[in-house]
């Protein structure tokens, strides 16, 4: 049995599902250089924040503020139908970076990567 009509010429059951498949993920791709753009503008500003830490003797530990953050995503999953404790993963992985990234600056000039460091002009 022939079921060459059963599809546009060239066209196979699988090319639509691909072709949208490609589009979804397309946009994916573009969200995610969003999100590490995100990421990376984030870490300068905890760079920032680690220079004035370390220019006023401030403590980088600031318990307090983490649950701030954390409870800030807790009630954004719960608004937006998204798992809390996933969001909690996420920000913990976020904080220890900043921290890692505070000690290196808050270390000394030359711990800290160059794109970490403070420029003055």
């Amino acid at each position: 049995m022939d079921n060459s009509n059963d599809h546009p010429a060239g066209a196979t059951a699988e090319s639509a599902p691909d072709h949208l498949l490609d589009g979804l993920r397309t946009e994916l791709d573009r969200v995610d250089a969003r999100l590490l753009d995100t990421v990376r503008d984030r870490l300068r500003i905890c760079a920032r924040i680690a220079h004035l830490k370390q220019r006023h003797a401030i403590p980088m530990l600031q318990p307090g503020r983490m649950q701030v953050v954390h409870a800030r995503a807790e009630s954004y999953a719960h608004r937006n139908d998204m798992s809390p404790e996933f969001l909690h993963s996420l920000y913990a992985l976020l904080i220890a970076e900043a921290c890692r990234v505070e000690d290196l600056i808050i270390d000394g000039p030359g711990a800290a990567p160059a794109e970490l460091r403070e420029t003055r002009t």
